[in-house]
């Protein structure tokens, strides 16, 4: 079932891409493990405000880079003909209980 929901999310988002009425656009699967509960889509305007929503570093909330592995798409089975960058993160919400969650962005 997750192998589908990652398949559905990456789909629509090349149909995104290739609908954006602006290049500097960007669309972004963003796949929330091991749930997948957060997952989504999501297009930002440019380039400098997709790394501005990276960028989490606060009391309450910390994303903590995880080294790129390429393994992740194979894992995944996504296929593409275009270039993808990976961008992954261990997030950490300080006002929960419990461990924090990997966030995976494929840009």
């Amino acid at each position: 079932m997750k192998q589908a929901i990652i398949d559905i999310l990456f789909d629509e988002a090349k149909r995104l891409a290739k609908r954006r009425v602006d290049e500097r656009m960007r669309v972004v699967v963003l796949i929330d493990l091991p749930t997948l509960w957060n997952s989504e889509l999501l297009v930002f305007q440019d380039e400098e405000v997709l790394q501005s929503f990276m960028r989490r570093d606060s009391p309450h909330q910390k994303w903590i880079p995880i080294p790129y592995v390429r393994t992740f798409i194979n894992q995944w089975g996504i296929q593409s003909d275009q270039d993808i960058r990976v961008y992954g993160f261990e997030e950490w919400i300080f006002d929960e209980e419990g461990e924090g969650r990997e966030v995976w962005m494929l840009v």
